[in-house]
């Protein structure tokens, strides 16, 4: 049984039932020759599917799976933002399958590296911001995180652009738009870039 699903592609049946439920982004995919035709004549084709996994506080993680995908989606697939639930074995998270069936989790962040200390301690700065999106993730605070693109412009040394998730509140979405300019501080990584929402509300409303 094992070998035919490996040949058909079929998700495993176990870590489909009891895995872990995660947020999986797409990384990058390769079709196979093999074709799978299910009773109501949609064509699945086995792909090698790269997924950069998020479980509820973990380090985001990349895992590799063989799966069948419906073939006229396919084309929709866009490496590096299709998003997809996934199932994680809890004994060993490297084995994954796309949950097809289920909407993509929001997840709680590992939390490892805290906003609110590059907030008090960080060199203050400002950015501009070039494009958003929501990450669905939060905090461990539970703020929902958002990816940001910014340029980030810190007194003394030359602009540059940075890709930063950062814990966005509810109120702070009407300051959320290409080009809204909002108060920064940074800290000594290379992406410690948090955005000071709290100083940027204040200042919208001056």
């Amino acid at each position: 049984m094992g070998f035919l699903k490996n040949l058909t592609g079929g998700p495993d049946k176990k870590i489909l039932e009891t895995g872990l439920l995660g947020r999986g982004i797409i990384i990058d995919y390769q079709m196979t020759g093999t074709t799978f035709s299910s009773g109501n004549g949609l064509v699945q084709r086995v792909c090698l599917f790269s997924v950069e996994v998020s479980l509820d506080r973990r380090e985001p993680y990349n895992a590799t799976c063989k799966q069948r995908f419906p073939e006229i989606e396919l084309a929709r697939i866009n490496p590096g933002n299709t998003t997809v639930a996934v199932r994680a074995n809890p004994a060993d998270l490297t084995q994954i399958v796309l949950d097809l069936a289920t909407e993509p989790p929001v997840v709680t962040t590992a939390g490892k590296r805290s906003a609110a200390a590059i907030l008090e301690t960080g060199e203050p700065g400002n950015a501009v911001i070039v494009a958003f999106q929501p990450l669905g993730k939060r905090n461990p605070a539970g703020v929902d995180m958002y990816y940001f693109r910014l340029t980030v412009m810190v007194g003394g040394k030359d602009p540059y652009q940075i890709e930063v998730g950062n814990p966005t509140p509810a109120g702070a979405l009407p300051l959320l738009y290409p080009g809204s300019r909002v108060p920064v501080k940074v800290g000594a990584g290379a992406n410690d870039v948090v955005i000071d929402w709290e100083a940027a509300a204040a200042a919208a409303q001056s």
